[in-house]
């Protein structure tokens, strides 16, 4: 029991540091950032305020797909 408990833990690790290497400096990761429209709609602001095309460079996205590599590995093993 604890052992799954562990890889949970680990494979939501994984996937959280992944998710914060493969967002731009300065720019909340995807879910947030629909969490911020609704509440920018709530308060009557224009929701569509977002930033231009903004990437992460190649290296850290290679690294957070890596990571998202080892979770899957972790989850089916």
């Amino acid at each position: 029991m604890t052992m799954q408990v562990a890889r949970v833990v680990a494979v939501v690790a994984l996937l959280c540091a992944a998710a914060a290497l493969a967002t731009p400096r300065g720019r909340l990761p995807l879910a947030l950032r629909g969490v911020l429209r609704v509440m920018r709609a709530d308060r009557g602001e224009c929701a569509a305020k977002d930033q231009g095309e903004l990437r992460a460079p190649p290296w850290r996205r290679a690294l957070a797909f890596a990571l998202v590599l080892a979770a899957v590995a972790i989850a089916v093993i």
